[in-house]
This record gives structure tokens, sequence and C-alpha cells, in this order.
């Protein structure tokens, strides 16, 4: 992963609403054209949490550099604790490079993911059930497709819904949490 990928992830969410700037949305074209040669930024295994992201119950987004995971409650702070989410799925995490790219400049916030990390989460590579540990957290990936929604397409562009659409993974996965504990920007992404 590039420099200039960390420094965007890293970036504090500072506006007063959860909409995209369709000045930054791109077309297929130039959706063609970033994901030129995506897979040579990814990490097979030993990948690292470049974000976190907690999405408050009030609406806004907090992107704190460490955070607690329960199997109860999921990121702790996190709307999905309060009963916005489907039981077992208590996070949800996006390949880092993959969302800069369909950000286009935008916050890693608006994602709506939990986690951002440089691993290689496509099918093939991670498949339904892998486990992975992500400092004091073990995961597992979850059946459940991640698929974007109408809050996607109006934040990132229809040229980027239908991206994602049409490829599930890109717009991430879910996990289970099977052991809680800290989590930090930072840490290791591996598969265990």
């Amino acid at each position: 992963m590039n420099a200039t990928t960390r420094a965007w992830a890293q970036v504090p969410f500072s506006q007063p609403a959860l909409v995209g700037d369709p000045d930054r949305h791109l077309s297929s074209e130039q959706l063609d054209a970033a994901f030129s040669n995506i897979e040579d930024t990814f990490v097979v295994d030993g990948g690292s949490l470049e974000a976190i992201v907690v999405r408050c119950i009030d609406g806004g987004r907090a992107q704190p550099s460490t955070a607690e995971v329960t199997t109860e409650d999921g990121l702790e702070g996190d709307r999905w604790g309060a009963g916005k989410a489907n039981p077992g799925d208590q996070l949800s995490m996006m390949n880092v490079e993959v969302a800069a790219r369909i950000a286009n400049g935008q916050s890693v916030a608006l994602f709506g993911d939990n986690l951002f990390t440089d691993l290689d989460i496509r099918e093939e590579a991670l498949p339904v059930g892998s486990r992975l540990q992500i400092g004091g957290v073990v995961v597992r990936v979850s059946a459940e497709p991640h698929v974007p929604c109408d809050r996607f397409r109006s934040r990132f562009g229809h040229a980027a819904f239908l991206r994602a659409a049409a490829s599930i993974r890109i717009r991430g996965v879910y996990l289970t949490v099977e052991q809680g504990g800290p989590i930090s920007v930072g840490d290791r992404v591996r598969r265990v």
C-alpha cells in the first residue's frame, strides 16, 4: 500500500452530514483506470489495520486510533450494538486501496464500514469461514454478502454502485466476532 492511501485513511471525518460529493463520482471508464493493477497492492497475509470507523448512534462518525471490540456489541460505540444490523455480523471490513480509489478524495468514513485493511479480501484469498486475528480480536468471515446500498450510490456514484454490485467483495466483508479485545490502527491482520 502506498503512503498516500495510508494518509488518506487517517484523515478525520469533519463533514456535518454523511453526503457524497457528486463532483468526486467517477465514471465507469475512470473506475476502470483507477482499478488497473489494484491487485498488486493487496497483501495476502500479514496485512495491517489502516483505519477504524465508528458509526455513532446519532449518525455521526468517529475515527479512533484504538477501540474495544466485544462479541456482544461489536465495535464499542458503534450503532450495531444498538440493534441496527444482523445478529452475528458485528463488524464490516473493506480493502483500504479499493475504498480510496472509489472515494476519489472523499472521506473513508462515508463507506459505513468499521475496519479498513490492505489485506486481500477477495473470496479466493479469504473464503467464507476464514478466521482473522486483528490485534487482540479474532473474527470469522461471514457468508452474508456485503452488497452496496442506495447510500453507497449517493455517496460514490452510479458507476461505483454497479461495480460493487457486480463484484460483491469490492464492497467488503462482514465479520463475526469470535473473541473480543482491543484493536489499534497499525495492528497486523493475519489469518488464524
